[in-house]
């Protein structure tokens, strides 16, 4: 039997996730990164972490920047009480050991005060600087491999934090146990945090880049949705059918879609794809709960719409059968939302979903390649709960969208089970909606064109 390697928590449970459970004691990081990525914080927050558990911490310094200073930045995050963490957690400057002293004076002074406070998690902050003080490479190379030999002796966990970016092959980081870059992203003045782990010896990780975001309560990391969910074995389609909430459109389906199926509705602006979103949503009952995520109309505006085609939005929400939420799309992180959403899935028990605007997940994106995987994952994911789900877009056509992170009809198609269009023709020099089932597997349906109103009753189609 393999033994199961000793972990240290960050106390960020999606870190954890990433690393494929924590650090491991005995093992030396590099945290890698530019200036203002979040180094110091993402340091901090685990050495808190692991002092309010009940843990000893050393966090040794090399920088100009003074602790007062340090404390001060610290006293609004949520994570930092200095009350809390006294006695457990030691700030020490290193700075004055290294000019006096050189290398061998710090190596040592590690040690030293590793072993006097018992410490199992030692910080180094500022790698960069030794490099700098080095005679040579060798010399630096030397002296990484002392400290990370000295932890695995101990067996105490070391962070090296710096600044400077090497190249993957560089002889340092092929030393120590792992290597976390922290990155910033730009795209179109848009920048956002990301985390990789390059390397990381005793346990797999969730590779590739993850984004971040760093708030009062410190670093939340998201990790990508492909990476992470989408993964179980879809189960056999459903023979059991579920109400759109349009009665005509039930027929038109020989009695609905089937359950745990993603339909995607495709229009222009204006030919109530939102309405038949809430006819979809206003089908929930308390025993199959539903819920509505909108990324560009607000909920007052939802449930005014909603009363104007009799579904009281309030009732519904009072007898726990809806949930409706709004997020919106400026520079969201689309990993949070969809992680959101799905916890939030199984928390309320909902059997029903529609997102309103899949555009505000395709805009967000900033890799335009993410769009095909991400949606597969989401709607794998969403079988395997049992939710029926509709999306709604408002492309205009074959490879048209009004967004440019947005995939065409045709491209998406694959990646959903159910396709209807919602189409404005100009006849007689008049306006006309036109409804028409695309696809829908293995079931026989009503392909006809069909035309369609909208009045107090929401969608009215003809026939």
């Amino acid at each position: 039997m393999t033994p199961t390697l000793k972990r240290l928590s960050t106390g960020i449970a999606n870190l954890d996730r990433v690393l494929g459970g924590g650090l491991l004691y005995g093992g030396a990081y590099i945290i890698q990164g530019p200036p203002g990525a979040g180094k110091t914080v993402l340091a901090n927050q685990i050495a808190s972490h692991h002092a309010h558990e009940g843990g000893k911490v050393v966090y040794l310094t090399l920088l100009s920047e003074g602790h007062d200073r340090m404390m001060a930045h610290l006293s609004s995050m949520v994570f930092f009480n200095p009350e809390d963490v006294a006695g457990k957690l030691t700030y020490i400057s290193g700075y004055p050991v290294l000019e006096q002293e050189g290398l061998a004076g710090l190596a040592r002074l590690v040690r030293q005060e590793a072993a006097r406070h018992k410490a199992e998690l030692i910080i180094l902050d500022g790698l960069f600087v030794i490099e700098e003080t080095a005679v040579s490479q060798h010399a630096f190379r030397r002296v990484v491999h002392e400290l990370q030999s000295a932890a695995h002796l101990a067996q105490h966990t070391l962070l090296l934090l710096t600044n400077a970016r090497r190249d993957p092959g560089s002889p340092e980081y092929t030393m120590v146990d792992g290597w976390v870059e922290l990155a910033d992203e730009r795209d179109q003045g848009r920048a956002v945090r990301e985390l990789e782990v390059h390397k990381f010896r005793g346990g797999a990780t969730i590779r590739g880049r993850h984004r971040f975001r760093i708030s009062d309560t410190g670093i939340e990391v998201y990790p990508r949705l492909e990476a992470v969910a989408g993964h179980r074995p879809s189960p056999a389609p459903q023979s059991a059918l579920v109400s759109s909430g349009i009665p005509k459109l039930d027929a038109m389906l020989r009695g609905g879609v089937a359950a745990a199926s993603t339909t995607l509705l495709v229009g222009p602006s204006g030919t109530g794809k939102t309405m038949a979103g809430l006819q979809f949503a206003g089908a929930s009952t308390a025993a199959a709960p539903g819920l509505f995520l909108g990324f560009y109309e607000s909920p007052a505006r939802l449930v005014h719409k909603a009363r104007g085609i009799g579904i009281d939005v309030p009732t519904l929400e009072a007898a726990g059968a809806l949930h409706l939420h709004w997020r919106s799309p400026s520079e969201m992180l689309v990993d949070e939302v969809a992680d959101w959403l799905l916890c939030e899935l199984q928390r309320t028990g909902s059997r029903r979903l529609v997102i309103d605007g899949i555009a505000g997940f395709q805009q967000n994106l900033i890799w335009n390649e993410r769009s095909g995987r991400f949606l597969t994952a989401l709607g794998n994911e969403l079988r395997a709960l049992g939710v029926t789900a509709l999306y709604t877009s408002a492309m205009t056509g074959e490879g048209q969208s009004p967004a440019p992170a947005s995939q065409g009809v045709a491209e998406l198609s694959p990646l959903v089970d159910n396709l209807f269009t919602m189409r404005l023709i100009e006849r007689n020099e008049t306006l006309h909606k036109v409804f028409a089932i695309i696809k829908v597997p293995d079931r026989d349906f009503d392909a006809r064109l069909t035309t369609y109103t909208i009045g107090p009753g929401g969608l009215a189609l003809a026939g």
